[in-house]
């Protein structure tokens, strides 16, 4: 695989296409022994088809919550996320957990994945939450699978897996859908070099491959080095890092 890119801008998109995901003056705090402490402040941002974006910086500075906002697991005390202009905390509750679903991957450091279950059993989950025919979703789960290096390991159980490997299923069932937006909070912060080098390239390929939109909060450098916008928050707002 090619090396890391450096620091790119946003790639260059058709006249009047505009973002694919936005947030707009988004607020979030949370009160703590009797003091609020406010963790995003009047922030926005705007997240391109193709973009990769790495948020890196010190813990405790609301890159997870950053990260939930645009997935939509936790809502803000203020602001908007627009997706295709649509401001998505207006839907109602099930209209919103069936666009997280179909529009929405996520991939955590902890994989989440259910151990009694095969690999395959995990990464079909997705679609059969969303209704799906379960032979339609074997085939795509089987195909995913094989897509992350797991066609020889597809009937083990996840107890029976190596740590990459889990963590290579967990990037499966984030995929198996076909999301627009892939979300990924420290993906990589319970593996060893060797697999997190893994992982890395595997997202570089699927962004390339795929022209998948991947933002990842990351303390591992290396990984924010493959993404072509890095940046951090400083007093509740984003500030985007250019590589000198």
């Amino acid at each position: 695989m090619a090396d890391p890119q450096p620091f790119s801008r946003p790639r260059d998109l058709p006249e009047n296409t505009g973002s694919l995901l936005s947030m707009r003056s988004v607020s979030k705090g949370f009160q703590t022994s009797g003091a609020r402490i406010t963790v995003l402040d009047d922030l926005s941002m705007d997240v391109f088809a193709g973009d990769t974006i790495a948020i890196v910086g010190e813990s405790g500075i609301g890159k997870s919550t950053l990260l939930h906002i645009l997935g939509t697991l936790d809502r803000p005390d203020s602001g908007r996320l627009l997706y295709n202009r649509a401001d998505v905390f207006e839907f109602d509750k099930k209209k919103l957990a069936n666009f997280r679903n179909r529009t929405m991957g996520f991939v955590f450091q902890f994989h989440y994945l259910l151990a009694e279950f095969s690999a395959l059993e995990n990464v079909l989950m997705p679609g059969l939450i969303q209704g799906m025919k379960a032979a339609e979703i074997r085939e795509k789960a089987e195909v995913i699978l094989n897509r992350v290096g797991l066609t020889h390991r597809v009937n083990h159980r996840v107890t029976d897996l190596s740590g990459g490997e889990q963590q290579r299923v967990a990037l499966a069932r984030a995929l198996v859908l076909n999301p627009a937006i892939l979300l990924a909070d420290e993906p990589t912060g319970n593996l060893d070099k060797r697999n997190s080098r893994q992982v890395h390239d595997l997202l570089a390929e699927l962004n390339e491959e795929y022209n998948m939109t991947i933002v990842t909060v990351t303390h591992n450098m290396e990984l924010a080095a493959y993404m072509n916008r890095r940046m951090t928050l400083v007093e509740g707002k984003l500030v985007e890092i250019e590589q000198g």
